[in-house]
This record gives structure tokens, sequence and C-alpha cells, in this order.
């Protein structure tokens, strides 16, 4: 791999941050609805239309009470529903990252073979590839569905793998902890595909928004207050019931928004197999070297 696909690989993660800066242009509609929210208030104060059921003209305490505490269960649930979600998918990218770069270091347990070892470290940076430029777009896709089955590229590594000699105790110790590797690998990356393909049901999506709209629709109605104190009220509400929503469907999507699981760590992964070739290789030699000096 070349000069090109390390700069398809950047360009992932400039998209990413595209995708960061995109969201942050969201946040303009929640002054938007403020500025809706306290138009209509300022006007029902005013024309008073509501009066009649303002106040203590209407159970409103008692409608609070149990409309806000059913918001307060359902927004409450989705929200621990997604963000548990998401930082069990961070742990299992994490994981994943940590088994294929303990595949790559443990080699160097093998004794010789640098053309099977080398084979093997292809092949895993080959899979690294894969995941940053094919599955991370189509994780981040909301309409596709990626297979979950071992990779051509992971039976690539395993086929690698199994050509490497085992000529004596230090290969068999080696070849059995990247066996071991190569199976979490597997599982990791089966688990982390099904956890990202899971999302909220749009229907209580749905409900989050139909009760935020009736909850700040019941406090532009209850009027019986000082204009500005009602203002107050109604634009603080339709800020925070705008931002939990955004925080829940921004949880919802992992890889898009501002609070995301970056594709970076794949890119400095991928870039560190180059970094093998000039340092690792020397400092091996070196290390034989000074063992040979001090005999």
């Amino acid at each position: 791999m070349g000069r090109d696909e390390s700069r398809d690989l950047n360009a992932m993660d400039i998209l990413n941050q595209e995708n960061q800066r995109e969201v942050r242009k969201t946040i303009v509609p929640i002054f938007l609805f403020i500025l809706v929210a306290v138009s209509a208030t300022t006007l029902v104060s005013i024309s008073e239309i509501t009066a009649s059921v303002s106040g203590q003209n209407a159970p409103w305490e008692e409608f609070y009470s149990v409309f806000g505490m059913i918001y307060a269960i359902v927004s409450g649930f989705l929200l621990v529903e997604v963000l548990n979600r998401f930082n069990k998918l961070s742990e299992v990218v994490e994981a994943e990252l940590n088994a294929i770069s303990d595949v790559r270091d443990f080699l160097i347990y093998v004794d010789g073979q640098p053309k099977n070892k080398e084979a093997v470290k292809k092949e895993l940076q080959e899979y690294v590839y894969s995941v940053a430029k094919v599955e991370w777009r189509t994780m981040n896709d909301d309409y596709a569905v990626l297979n979950s089955d071992t990779s051509k590229e992971l039976y690539d590594i395993m086929y690698a793998v199994n050509e490497l000699e085992m000529s004596n105790e230090s290969d068999r110790a080696a070849l059995h902890f990247l066996m071991e590797k190569m199976s979490s690998i597997t599982t990791l990356r089966t688990e982390r595909i099904s956890i990202a393909n899971q999302q909220l049901p749009p229907r209580l999506k749905h409900l989050l928004v139909y009760m935020s709209a009736v909850l700040v629709a019941a406090f532009i109605i209850n009027a019986g207050m000082d204009p500005w104190i009602h203002c107050f009220m109604v634009g603080s509400i339709t800020a925070c019931v705008h931002l939990l929503y955004i925080v829940i469907t921004d949880l919802n999507t992992p890889f898009t928004g501002l609070w995301t699981i970056s594709v970076k760590p794949l890119i400095e992964l991928y870039l560190s197999f180059n970094d093998d070739e000039n340092l690792v290789e020397p400092a091996i030699n070196d290390l034989k070297k000074f063992k040979q000096d001090s005999l």
C-alpha cells in the first residue's frame, strides 16, 4: 500500500472532522426554536388568550408532576441506553486495535522467517485499511448493513500466520498466542458490527419529540405570571429539550456528530506498520549485536 491509500485514510479523518463541523451547525436551530417559542409566549402573555386556563384556573401542578415524571423516565431511559451502547462500542473498537497491535508485536518472538513475518504484517495492514476505508463508511451509513461474518482480510491473516514455521518452543508459544489473538480479533469485529447495527426504535424517538412539544406547549399556555418570567421559563425549557434530543440522536449514531468514535486511531495504527520497517528491525539488529559483543 502506498501514498494514495495513506492519503485516502487521512481523507477519512478529514471527513470525520467535517461531519463534526456540520453537526455544529445544528446548534443554530436551537436558537430558532427558542426564538419561535419566546415569540409565541410573548403573544400569549400580551393577548391573554389563555387567561381562562392559566394559573389556578386549570390543574397545571398535577399535569406538570405526572407528565414531567413520565418525560423524565422516557428521556432518561433513552439517554442511558444510547450512552451505554456508545461506551461499549468504543471499548470494543479499542480492544480490537489492541489485539491487532499484539499480533504485530509478538511476531518478534518468532525466530527468523523475515518473509513470513512480513507477510503477516502486510495482511494485518490490509485488514486495518479495510476497516478504516470500507467498514467505517458502512457503519457510518444508517441504511447499510455490514456482514459480521469473518472477512476475507481476516482469512488472509490466518493463512499468513499458518505459514509460520515452528522450530522451537519459543515459536510454538508465539503461535499459540497469535492464534488466540486472531480469535479475539474475529470475535471483536463481530461484536463491533453487531453494536454498530443497533439503532433506537423510531417510535421511541417520535415519542420523545411528541412529549417535548407537549411540554413546551404547556408552559406557553400557562401564562399566569409576569411576561419576562414566562419567556425565560419557556426559553429555558425549549433549549433543554432540544439539547436533550440532540445528545440522544448524536449518541445513537456513534460515527457522526459532535460525540463520535474517531477513525484516527485506525489511521495511526495503519501508519505504524510503515514505521516498523524503519524502526523495529534496526532495533532488533542492534540488540543482537549487543548480545554478541557481550559474549
